[in-house]
């Protein structure tokens, strides 16, 4: 199995625990922000709704607290990686660190693939996110 790494939060700053350090995401309340607040709705058709192991509102709907799941996230070698190469002393247009904002879209972009992001294409996925910002700030 390969190895993950688990994300730890210190003076309200996440961080993701490696072998021998830690790699410094950014701000917890700027990761907060970019989502768009401590609670996350997920949407679903009410026949996706109806599945017996999704425990969905009455309108079809998942709303969970940010902080408690990014505190229980875990992530494989690549992502870390990954992320590690974003240039944390760079802003995006929108006045955040370029690897928080990097996480944040990444985190969003996991959620709303309620589980249909294949874990080979997430480094990928992340390379499209830092492309996009990079072509924001343009």
């Amino acid at each position: 199995m390969p190895t993950r790494y688990d994300t730890a939060i210190d003076d309200e700053t996440l961080f993701i625990d490696r072998d021998d350090d830690r790699l410094e995401i950014g701000p917890l309340g700027e990761i907060i922000e970019i989502i768009g607040g401590d609670s996350y709705t997920l949407e679903y058709s009410d026949e996706q709704g109806t599945a017996p192991w999704l425990q969905t509102d009455d309108d079809s709907t998942v709303t969970f607290d940010v902080r408690s799941v990014l505190a229980e996230m875990d992530y494989t070698a690549d992502v870390v990686d990954t992320l590690s190469s974003a240039p944390t002393d760079e802003t995006t247009t929108n006045g955040h660190p370029f690897r928080t904002e990097l996480f944040a879209r990444l985190m969003m972009t996991i959620w709303q693939s309620k589980g249909n992001l294949p874990e080979d294409s997430v480094t990928d996925t992340i390379e499209s996110i830092a492309v996009d910002l990079t072509a924001d700030k343009q």
